[in-house]
């Protein structure tokens, strides 16, 4: 099975789909690929005063570049093959200028596809709302009927709706599984600056065990709200 999964920022991969990945991989016979949308570099925009020292050195051309890399080690730990990484380089907090190239370029990779690994719609944030849109458009363009439509949340960005409550399920991992999510965590040290958020994130990977999703159909594009 040809899974296409996109990741709108280096580190979602863990906080969105992170569970099923593992899971997919353990079937070995899928045939996964990683599209990350945009570059990160808008991780210390907001000027927290809980930042480590160091980042304020950094221009957003050194975060981008340190937060690709973080997605590389990822996909590399996660043992997918590294021609499967597909890098868009979109510039992070601008992702709606992208939609239209980003279409584009996910056309060809996208082609043959059995499930495609998305972000819900509705989304509060921007660039993984342009990220599903990125993957719908480039969906609809090539008119993929018969394929899985896999949609994550990432909590803090909103929920699932009640109106598409057939569609939902609840996956829950093991502890071998919650040990591998906070040993990926920290690939992601750049996140480890940002002293509030990194509390927070291994919290939660510590805590919660039941992880939802939806799976969709193409015909039910634009018919419910996370989708």
């Amino acid at each position: 099975m040809k899974i296409v999964i996109f990741e709108p920022h280096p580190d979602d991969l863990l906080f969105g789909p992170g569970p099923m990945i593992l899971n997919w991989i353990k079937e070995k016979e899928n045939e996964i690929h990683i599209i990350t949308v945009t570059d990160g570099r808008a991780c210390y925009r907001s000027g927290e005063n809980s930042y480590s020292e160091d980042v304020s050195r950094m221009t957003e051309d050194d975060v981008a570049e340190v937060r690709i890399n973080e997605a590389k080690q990822a996909v590399k730990y996660l043992g997918i093959l590294e021609k499967n990484h597909h890098l868009f380089n979109f510039h992070d907090a601008d992702g709606q200028k992208y939609v239209n190239k980003g279409i584009s370029k996910a056309i060809p990779l996208l082609k043959e596809a059995d499930r495609i690994v998305l972000p819900s719609n509705n989304n509060r944030h921007e660039d993984h709302q342009a990220t599903h849109d990125i993957a719908i458009g480039a969906a609809k363009e090539l008119e993929l009927r018969d394929i899985e439509y896999f949609v994550y949340f990432i909590p803090s960005y909103g929920k699932f709706q009640e109106d598409s409550k057939k569609n939902q399920f609840e996956y829950n991992i093991d502890e071998n599984d919650a040990n591998i999510l906070q040993e990926w965590l920290e690939i992601y040290q750049s996140q480890a600056k940002i002293k509030w958020t990194w509390k927070m994130y291994k919290r939660f990977l510590k805590k919660v065990r039941t992880w939802t999703y939806g799976i969709y159909t193409y015909d039910e594009i634009d018919k419910y709200y996370n989708f």
